[in-house]
């Protein structure tokens, strides 16, 4: 019957350490090395949230898996390549597109422009 119960419940962990990189407004993506409280497993995750308003964190979605050496080296390498892979793509006109809306005026500072030279 124990064990049913603790089927139900979820995993207790520490830290050991972890990375995190903000991105766009107020998102977040963590990479962790974690262990179970019984020090029975370590593991990696990949964690993706937000912070709130309070700069409180809240996640979304958690990735986790063995810290195995072969997990470790397949990680490596498969994001070197992709890496690499990526460097290679051809610039896309959307990218280019985008960086021309940004340096653009919003039409309210447009508008408040405007204003102002008519005043003149």
């Amino acid at each position: 019957m124990e064990e049913d119960e603790q089927k139900g419940q979820k995993p207790m962990f520490k830290t050991i350490k972890s990375l995190e990189k903000e991105y766009g407004t107020r998102n977040f993506i963590e990479v962790a090395l974690k262990e179970t409280n019984d020090n029975e497993n370590v593991f990696f995750s990949i964690s993706k949230g937000f912070k709130t308003q309070n700069d409180m964190k809240r996640y979304k979605n958690s990735l986790g898996f063995a810290a195995s050496e072969e997990l470790q080296q397949f990680l490596v390498d498969a994001f070197k390549e992709l890496m690499e892979a990526y460097k290679k793509l051809p610039k896309k006109a959307k990218a280019e597109a985008e960086k021309k809306e940004e340096a653009k005026p919003s039409s309210k500072n447009k508008e408040s422009k405007d204003k102002a030279e008519k005043k003149k």
